[in-house]
């Protein structure tokens, strides 16, 4: 069994990184780890050994004790963690406890500077994630999950046993020696992948012994597809940001594809923009259309909180922070301008319903007019920058300035600072 080929495969230097290691002390990690070590002294790179205890047996300290016991004496640093069982959910446990796992993983990754994390999927769950995830959603994209090289929170996932079945891996343990702890959950019915993978499994197995290799060639292929989609949806101008946390596309962009095309679109704009595979429905995203816009965002942030701002001084507003100043900085992003006193006591908040704006011949409209007239959905109007003295608005983000300039006003401009 030879790990190095799957670098140079991949063309993944190895000389002088830091490899940090997913080990639970089951048979699979303890596999990987040791042909890493295999490794290690020709290409001199520094292995970390991170543990997680999920804290779900009382005897889960015997998986610390097999990889502290493995690790002696071989310059393989351990790194043990644990979720407190205060902290774990009555529902979708699996989740979140995934969640926390990879939490740890990317931390033990930013404290040692890692270049990779490795984890010890195989080929069995390979097939098992296809299965699971057909029968959830069908989503080829969430079936699609698991790949050889992949990325969390920016840095770089590798799976090099993803081709190696787990058959072989216990074989090789037993050759070379190697202890490891049998987790003595995984044999209950209580989940879909256990019961996946003591019932179902099996009998696909019976049916074809080359099931895992058509589990190889289904990833594949849907990694083409996936990829051919992707470079077809990039000739596509992309949603741009809004408000610091919406994402806005004209109509017009997609007008070319039908209403399937579309929803695969946001599917994939999705994945690519916070890594997670929804169905057709968006999951816990939402998708508004508007005048001519489509307008998408994960969660409402809360309200913004009213205050006063001052000159050239930063202020926040909700999740962005700005700063008005009387002078042009260029090196800033231009959010607006408008006239106003200069007198003026400028405060910032969410524009209040009903509001009138003062236009140019001296006559008002309502607020909501010219929100609909830039296309801006009631339910993120409040996120919207205004900009008030008193009873008078000046601005309003992506909406309004105000229009009746007079002697001794001065122009003010409103920067983003990034």
């Amino acid at each position: 069994m030879q790990i190095d080929n799957f670098f140079k495969k991949h063309a993944l230097p190895l000389t002088g990184k830091t490899l940090v290691v997913a080990v639970s002390g089951g048979p699979d990690s303890l596999a990987l780890l040791n042909l890493l070590y295999e490794l290690k002294s020709r290409y001199q790179f520094k292995l970390i050994a991170a543990h997680l205890d999920h804290k779900l047996r009382s005897d889960s300290f015997k998986e610390e004790n097999v990889i502290a016991k493995y690790c002696q004496g071989k310059d393989i640093k351990v790194v043990n963690g644990y979720w407190p069982p205060k902290e774990h959910p009555n529902v979708g446990f699996e989740a979140a406890a995934r969640k926390y796992r990879y939490h740890f993983l990317v931390q033990v990754l930013q404290e040692n500077h890692g270049d990779y994390l490795l984890t010890a999927h195989h080929v069995d769950d390979l097939l098992e994630n296809i299965l699971l995830k057909f029968i959830r959603s069908g989503n080829p994209g969430e079936m699609n999950s698991l790949h050889a090289i992949s990325s969390v929170n920016g840095f770089t996932l590798l799976r090099p046993l993803l081709t190696q079945k787990k058959a072989d891996l216990l074989l090789y343990d037993q050759k070379k020696g190697i202890q490891y702890v049998i987790d003595q959950t995984n044999n209950d019915d209580d989940t879909l992948r256990n019961r996946l993978r003591h019932h179902v499994v099996p009998l696909l197995k019976q049916e074809n012994p080359q099931i895992t290799e058509n589990a190889i060639r289904f990833n594949e292929q849907v990694s083409l597809l996936t990829e051919l989609a992707s470079q077809n949806f990039a000739r596509i101008k992309r949603p741009e940001k809004y408000l610091g946390f919406v994402y806005r596309l004209r109509k017009d962009e997609l007008k070319e594809l039908t209403q399937g095309e579309q929803a695969a679109f946001w599917q994939n704009f999705i994945w690519e923009t916070w890594h997670q595979r929804v169905n057709k429905y968006l999951a816990n995203y939402t998708l508004l259309s508007y005048q001519d816009y489509f307008y998408l965002f994960k969660d409402l942030p809360a309200l913004p909180t009213p205050k006063k701002v001052y000159l050239d001084h930063e202020f926040a507003f909700g999740q962005r922070h700005f700063f008005l100043s009387l002078t042009e900085h260029l090196s800033h992003r231009l959010i607006g301008k408008f006239f106003a006193p200069a007198s003026a006591n400028f405060s910032v908040g969410s524009i209040k319903t009903g509001t009138k704006l003062l236009l140019k011949n001296g006559d008002h409209v309502k607020s909501k007019k010219k929100f609909a007239e830039s296309g801006i959905p009631n339910i993120l109007r409040p996120y919207c920058l205004t900009i008030y003295d008193n009873n008078n608005v000046f601005f309003v983000e992506q909406t309004y300035c105000y229009q009746k300039i007079a002697a001794k006003q001065k122009c003010y401009f409103l920067y983003e600072d990034n």
